[in-house]
């Protein structure tokens, strides 16, 4: 009896940390595509949501500390319901990246771009995948999955890199001080975005241990 209940209240948590995941990736998507089009309506919308995403994560706490309370946990059960908090807080974190996204837009609404927004849409668009992926590979435990997600962690680091390079290069230059501003403002969009995939990473290193026991580092 106590089993089964436990495995309800687990199937509870992990259906609201699909949903916060959901609700993670809807922000970022629209905060890039409100950098994009430079939609401050969509930059609002974004902002607002930021406060689901928190109040998901203090449900799915919430849970899981009355789980863990009310049930005795073994050896699995204590490392799966750990290590699910680290993964809530992973989505947190990159729920407030896309909020600070829709911050700059809000700043930059009015300006001309110093230049088309190529490779930070690219960034954004794999490091979505690999947050969409991981989540997957954690629903349905699926540790080869979650290492695949890892291992795309060294392509976001090498677009970042050209993107920051080629903005420090931009920061050189004799700028007006707006456009300075303005590059320094996608170089943070950049680090956002790579950090965002440094928590999928981290997510996808949590969800092989969950699965096999192993701490593994990528």
């Amino acid at each position: 009896m106590i089993e089964s209940s436990t495995a309800k209240a687990m199937s509870m948590v992990e259906q609201d940390l699909l949903k916060m995941g959901n609700l993670v990736e809807e922000t970022m998507r629209n905060a890039i595509k409100a950098l994009r089009e430079q939609n401050a309506d969509l930059a609002r919308l974004v902002i607002e949501k930021d406060d689901l995403i928190d109040n998901l994560q203090i449900v799915i706490e919430e849970e899981i500390e009355r789980m863990v309370s009310k049930t005795p946990q073994v050896g699995f059960d204590l490392r799966r319901d750990f290590t699910t908090i680290k993964i809530v807080n992973d989505l947190e974190r990159i729920g407030d990246y896309a909020t600070n996204i829709a911050q700059v837009v809000l700043e930059l609404k009015n300006d001309k771009y110093i230049k088309p927004l190529v490779h930070i849409p690219k960034l954004a668009v794999l490091a979505m995948n690999m947050v969409s992926t991981v989540l997957k590979a954690f629903v349905e435990r699926n540790a080869d999955l979650a290492e695949a997600v890892c291992r795309k962690d060294e392509e976001v680091d090498n677009i970042y890199e050209e993107i920051q390079d080629e903005l420090i290069g931009i920061l050189a230059e004799d700028l007006s001080p707006q456009m300075a501003f303005q590059a320094s403002r996608f170089l943070l969009i950049a680090e956002w975005l790579e950090r965002t995939a440094d928590h999928a990473t981290n997510i996808g290193e949590e969800t092989i241990y969950i699965i096999t026991g192993k701490r593994v580092k990528y």
